[in-house]
């Protein structure tokens, strides 16, 4: 689990922190580009939290694992699709991917941790490896991610962002313990 949680999530996170200053620099002015990634993501939060709502149904039936798989490869397309982004309306719909990948992510990450160890130990697993390696690891990260931002650019760096998110979800259809019951991720 602390493969997918520093290879996938922490990518995604790292990623994240400066998608701001990428999203506004697709509109006219800097004021403009903030004024409609407040709206979008006022909107896309809201359109989360409705989704969450939900989420414990359709993971029940998927199982931890594939819900982070899901997460995943939700995840890498949104990397991956900044890094071709050439419009305002194309950066705005890969914002709105972030709805569906945080309750997939936060949901799948409990179920998984409890379908794997004690239920009584899955608040202190979830710290230590989710949170805890996590941050370590986006200290290394960010300082990584800030170098290729001035070396080959926000959209160079999303490719290569991404492509790791995606090399580590595909590591994880095989390191991740349980059965797949997803269809397109089914692993025997």
């Amino acid at each position: 689990m602390s493969l997918y949680v520093i290879g996938v999530s922490c990518t995604y996170d790292v990623f994240d922190q400066q998608f701001a200053n990428f999203f506004t620099s697709f509109f006219a002015t800097g004021e403009q580009g903030t004024r409609v990634f407040g709206y979008v993501t006022t909107m896309g939060e809201l359109l989360n939290a409705s989704i969450m709502f939900f989420a414990p149904l359709i993971i029940n039936r998927i199982g931890g694992k594939n819900a982070l798989l899901l997460a995943g490869t939700i995840m890498s397309v949104r990397i991956i699709g900044s890094s071709f982004a050439t419009s305002a309306l194309e950066v705005v719909i890969l914002k709105t991917l972030h709805m569906f990948e945080v309750p997939f992510l936060l949901v799948g990450c409990f179920k998984y941790i409890t379908s794997q160890f004690e239920v009584r130990f899955s608040a202190t697993i979830y710290l230590v490896c989710f949170c805890f390696f996590k941050q370590l690891a986006m200290i290394f990260m960010s300082v990584l991610a800030g170098n290729m931002y001035e070396s080959i650019g926000f959209q160079g760096a999303y490719l290569v962002l991404g492509l790791v998110a995606l090399g580590f979800t595909l590591i994880s259809v095989f390191t991740l313990s349980g059965p797949a019951r997803f269809p397109c991720c089914v692993v025997r």
